[in-house]
């Protein structure tokens, strides 16, 4: 159970900071793009909330992964 919640904790960092970075660069892009249609800027802004929201969630459940993984 140890090992398990470890392996856990440190897979959920990895998507975590892959989702944040995939949020980033949609902020990148939303910032940058200066002739797009506003479905462009709409889909852009949706995936970069939707991401980053996704990125801190994720950030939270592997900080009470590896929590748990120390009290055992």
């Amino acid at each position: 159970m140890k090992k398990l919640l470890l392996i856990l904790g440190i897979v959920i960092i990895v998507l975590c900071v892959l989702s944040l970075l995939y949020a980033a660069l949609n902020m990148f892009g939303y910032h940058r793009v200066l002739d797009g249609s506003p479905q462009l800027y709409q889909r852009l802004h949706r995936r970069m909330t939707v991401f980053g929201i996704t990125g801190i969630v994720l950030a939270a459940v592997s900080a009470l992964c590896l929590v748990f993984y120390r009290k055992i």
